[in-house]
């Protein structure tokens, strides 16, 4: 059965659709998307896991041609409305595909927002949305980091979001930001020299309120 829908309006020319109860996307979206535009702004993107689609919208709405890769099927409906209401300057598409199914793809930056906790382990939300948001099912940590890196351009950018206690599991990170005691957020790239030391900030730095502000300021 399809869930009662509710518009968010996170960015100027955006409505995008959610789940009135249940799993709706969080401060981990907003941080990801603004922590990867801290670099050069993208040609091409991917969002691998994307849910309602904010963050590949977002892009579009910058002018950047993205792509949203998501399993759940429930959530066409979310998109056909936020696809009709949202208004962008550059092409984007959602599309229901397994992150260790993906098309072929050459992207300059792809970004990431995993399920935490690996299958069996953490708390199982009796949200379905949730649980899936959540726990690990058809791709684990490394099956997000695979498959980011298997479609980036050359030179390209993987950024991600993950829990604290996990980012050594994650390689070849050539910058990292430890936010309070929860997150780290990491940007990958294949074949580069990884650092060792990460930054560490609350999630009332200055640099975080700035993820969202950029996030929701008008496209110049």
């Amino acid at each position: 059965m399809s869930p009662e829908w509710s518009l968010d309006r996170p960015a100027p020319g955006l409505a995008v659709a959610q789940p009135r109860r249940g799993f709706r996307y969080g401060a981990e979206a907003f941080w990801v998307a603004g922590f990867a535009l801290e670099g050069d702004m993208p040609r091409s993107a991917a969002d691998l896991g994307t849910g309602s689609g904010v963050i590949a919208l977002r892009r579009a709405s910058c002018g950047v041609d993205a792509i949203g890769f998501e399993l759940r099927n429930e959530w066409q409906a979310g998109w056909e409305i936020t696809l009709a209401r949202s208004e962008v300057l550059g092409r984007v598409r959602l599309v229901q595909a397994d992150v260790g199914s993906l098309p072929a793809g050459a992207f300059d930056l792809v970004t990431a927002n995993p399920p935490f906790f690996p299958a069996g382990r953490g708390p199982a939300a009796r949200d379905p949305w949730r649980r899936a948001a959540r726990t690990e099912s058809t791709a684990s940590l490394s099956g997000f980091v695979q498959a980011g890196t298997a479609i980036l351009a050359p030179g390209g950018r993987l950024c991600l979001v993950v829990p604290r206690e996990r980012d050594q599991e994650v390689g070849s990170v050539v910058r990292g930001v430890r936010i309070g005691a929860r997150r780290t957020l990491l940007e990958v790239r294949p074949g580069a020299v990884p650092v060792t030391q990460y930054d560490e900030i609350n999630e009332d730095h200055p640099r975080v309120l700035g993820w969202f502000q950029r996030f929701r300021e008008p496209v110049q």
